[in-house]
């Protein structure tokens, strides 16, 4: 096995595991706080010590979690929620909740309830971001939240902070090099790789993950450029990425040159300065850019941002992923879709309820997308 493969291989292998197994292997140094959402500032926690530990969902079926919560939440949240009632996530030693949907703001009143966790936190982001009062409400937050974890698990000192930053900067760089190079080498890495790739940071110690990319993007900058035949395809949505669906657009002749998923490209908007007070920097770039339609900047950031980013990747077709019963982002797409169709950019919108049940159906779908696309 080539030591291209190897690392890969690897990224699989932890992104397999399921959550009652991945806590044995964390490193031991650290301990784990869970959290869900971009807006919740991982180099805050990496600072203080811990190892931010981002819940994704789980395949789970479903035999707890009815008793606490309505059909009509998505997913994330039941899985999420399930797995936990189990015990499989007792291994971390708290969890971070993030001001956004409403469906999330209830969970986390339902999750301090079980008292299972040592550590709970509410980081209450504010939602309209042109009041004159959101942003030092928000940097008064992040400090509030530095001060928990400076009770709760150790000191944030200005150089940690520092270091912290630089890191997660780091990884976001060689992460925006890796989209960058699949767009001229699409056959060297696998759509069900790439989403492993970009998953399993969110998993495992960031230092380390930063060594195995940073070695992966050595390896592949050297590779040779082929020309490729799939048709370039966008994929956004409030998912994560997850190697089943990035297979079915493979399978059917597509390659995902860029993303707006949650775990994925949101991520790269985030790049924090490092000339100025680490806390006014972690404030500031939550304000620079379009992040998620939880929060209000301006009723066209959503669409100037898509539109640029796939303009941008070269992709000749958008596809929504979204879990069912997410109103934030069902909001948006009408104007989207509206926008895009405008730029005779064609869309197709997938509805995902339990991805266990779900591929099956898509895939027809996403087949005959994908054909009405290719010029081949």
């Amino acid at each position: 096995m080539d030591k291209k493969t190897s690392l890969i291989r690897e990224f699989e292998r932890v992104t397999s595991l399921e959550y009652k197994e991945i806590g044995s292997h964390l490193p031991g140094d650290r301990i784990p706080i869970g959290f869900f959402c971009p807006y919740v500032p991982e180099e805050l926690i990496y600072a203080a010590g811990a190892l931010p530990f981002r819940l994704m969902g789980a395949p789970a079926r479903m035999s707890h979690v009815q008793a606490h919560l309505q059909p009509g939440c998505c997913h994330l949240v039941k899985s999420s929620f399930e797995i936990f009632l189990r015990g499989e996530l007792d291994f971390l030693k708290g969890i971070i909740f993030s001001h956004t949907c409403d469906t999330m703001q209830g969970l986390s009143d339902i999750w301090a309830f079980q008292k299972r966790l040592p550590l709970q936190f509410n980081l209450m982001m504010p939602t309209n971001l042109n009041s004159e009062t959101s942003r030092p409400y928000w940097k008064a937050e992040i400090e509030r939240f530095k001060g928990f974890l400076e009770t709760n698990i150790g000191e944030v000192t200005l150089q940690n902070l520092t270091t912290a930053i630089q890191l997660f900067n780091r990884i976001r760089e060689n992460i925006r090099a890796i989209y960058q190079l699949r767009r001229t080498l699409p056959d060297q890495i696998s759509e069900a790789d790439f989403a492993n790739i970009i998953r399993v940071q969110y998993l495992m110690d960031r230092n380390q993950y930063h060594l195995l990319l940073s070695e992966l993007l050595d390896l592949l900058s050297h590779e040779e450029k082929k020309e490729g035949h799939l048709v370039p395809i966008y994929l956004a949505g409030n998912m994560v990425h997850s190697a089943p669906y990035f297979s079915l657009i493979e399978e059917a002749g597509g390659t995902v040159v860029s993303d707006d998923l949650c775990s994925g490209a949101r991520f790269l908007r985030l790049m924090t300065r490092e000339d100025i007070d680490p806390i006014e920097a972690l404030t500031q770039r939550y304000f620079s850019s379009f992040l998620c339609p939880t929060k209000h900047g301006g009723s066209n950031d959503h669409i100037e941002t898509l539109i640029q980013e796939v303009e941008g990747a070269g992709a000749t077709g958008v596809i929504f992923l979204f879990y069912k019963y997410c109103e934030s982002h069902y909001f948006d797409y009408p104007d989207l879709k509206t926008a895009l169709e405008a730029k005779s950019i064609p869309t197709l919108l997938l509805e995902v309820d339990d991805p266990a049940t779900s591929q099956g159906q898509l895939k027809i779908r996403i087949q005959a997308f994908i054909e009405m696309l290719s010029p081949f």
